[in-house]
């Protein structure tokens, strides 16, 4: 039986909403802890931040890197975004620059920019999720 952030997903309970499925509260709690460990609290809010300046460039730094030659560059800026997003919580979005990765290291960059570009919908849900947690 499929579950969803602990819960029967085939009960008759209130239906989870979008964010849970975006978000793993965990990794953001952890965060949460870590902040009031060191008394700031922008800590989270400033990486997700930063993570959405990463991502509205990370199609023109895409381009500029394959149109250099630079694919080793392509598939890192990939693979800092999968884990970021992933160590943030939002482990959907850290799927997503999987398969970009994964395409870039298999040498397909047209699949990988046309995974990012299908990724929109997944990319501003998945930010407003974080901005939200």
């Amino acid at each position: 039986m499929a579950t969803v952030a602990g819960q029967d997903a085939s009960s008759e309970r209130e239906p989870i909403d979008a964010m849970t499925l975006l978000l793993d509260p965990e990794a953001v709690a952890q965060i949460r802890v870590v902040e009031r460990a060191i008394g700031r609290h922008d800590l989270f809010s400033g990486l997700v931040a930063k993570l959405e300046g990463n991502l509205n460039g990370f199609g023109a730094a895409w381009s500029e890197l394959i149109a250099r030659g630079d694919t080793t560059g392509a598939q890192r800026a990939a693979h800092t975004l999968k884990g970021t997003c992933r160590q943030l919580g939002a482990a959907a979005l850290g799927d997503l620059f999987a398969e970009i990765e994964r395409s870039a290291k298999a040498g397909d960059y047209a699949e990988a920019k046309r995974k990012f570009d299908e990724g929109a919908s997944l990319i501003a849900q998945s930010l407003e999720a974080l901005k939200r947690a």
